[in-house]
């Protein structure tokens, strides 16, 4: 989603922009920049190849890197690796052909440190570029029409989502809860199975674009109490619609939502828990949290900041 809101930005700013297929011919000496959305020792054959092809060019990565374990620990597997063997594991890959990059784009000060502290990038090669919602020019909506439950979205059968203890807050604290997004039949079970004969939890599965948009709309409060989390696109997205954001309080999230938010242990159940039931009883950080996320993260500026990046190569 990342890769294609870009895309889709800096098309708009009248930018060309190719998608590479690896089984397509291309100009290589035509391209100025080179990005990569992500890093794997599989792949450095492949950069290789490309600096080979297209000298010219300055190659860009995005590492979408979503620290959960303590620093310390990426550095410990950043220089694990038996190059004679030709095995290397992606984080060690990644510090070992660091230097194949000009620049490396951050979306938080969180990953930016690992970045510099545990894989040994330079910091003054990386530039903090975050995020944007997709919806950040939504008119300010009536509160007073918003319904009193608890959205979620995510792949919910993801682990690393924490749906389970969002459901075992709403099953305590007797809070409506609406789950959104793909999963899979076996999870579906599971969770029904959780939830029993209780009618204050609803798992519609994956929805439309519009059909988000509707949920956005009057929900309350929406919960993104992840294990681990990069930024939280879909908590971006419901806070351009009003809603009170319940964020996890591990690794960056935390950067683009406080002080206009709360962010819990997502280890907690009665942390997330009493965290949501505050937003429906009555406190709010809105409008102020709309208003932020649309000055410093709305399409435009975001676009500029990510120009701005390419520009000083």
């Amino acid at each position: 989603m990342q890769a294609v809101q870009w895309r889709d930005m800096l098309q708009k700013m009248g930018h060309e922009v190719v998608e590479i297929n690896p089984w397509e011919t291309y100009d290589w000496k035509s391209f100025d920049v080179i990005h990569f959305f992500f890093f794997g020792s599989s792949f450095f054959s492949l950069y290789s190849s490309l600096k080979l092809r297209a000298p010219q060019a300055k190659f860009v990565c995005s590492p979408v890197l979503d620290p959960h374990y303590p620093l310390l620990v990426y550095k410990v597997l950043s220089r694990i690796s038996y190059p004679k063997a030709k095995i290397f594991a992606d984080y060690s890959a990644l510090r070992r052909y660091k230097s194949v990059f000009d620049v490396f784009l951050a979306r938080t000060q969180y990953e930016q440190k690992f970045l510099s502290d545990a894989f040994g990038i330079s910091p003054s090669k990386i530039q903090l570029v975050p995020l944007n919602s997709r919806f950040s020019k939504v008119d300010s909506l009536d509160q007073n029409k918003k319904e009193n439950f608890c959205l979620h979205v995510s792949r919910i059968c993801d682990s690393t989502k924490n749906v389970e203890r969002l459901v075992d807050a709403a099953l305590k604290y007797n809070f409506d809860l609406v789950l959104a997004g793909a999963s899979t039949d076996e999870f579906n079970a599971k969770l029904a199975r959780k939830i029993g004969s209780r009618q204050n939890i609803q798992n519609l599965g994956r929805v439309s674009d519009e059909k988000l948009k509707d949920l956005y709309s009057r929900a309350k409060v929406f919960a993104l109490p992840s294990i681990r989390e990069g930024v939280g696109l879909v908590a971006l997205e419901a806070a351009s619609y009003d809603c009170d954001i319940v964020i996890t309080n591990i690794g960056g999230p935390k950067e683009y939502f406080l002080p206009n938010a709360i962010a819990v242990d997502p280890y907690s159940v009665d942390e997330i828990g009493l965290a949501v039931k505050r937003f429906l009883d009555g406190d709010t950080c809105q409008p102020a949290l709309r208003k932020l996320i649309a000055e410093k993260y709305s399409e435009t500026v975001v676009t500029q900041k990510l120009l701005d990046a390419y520009s000083r190569m």
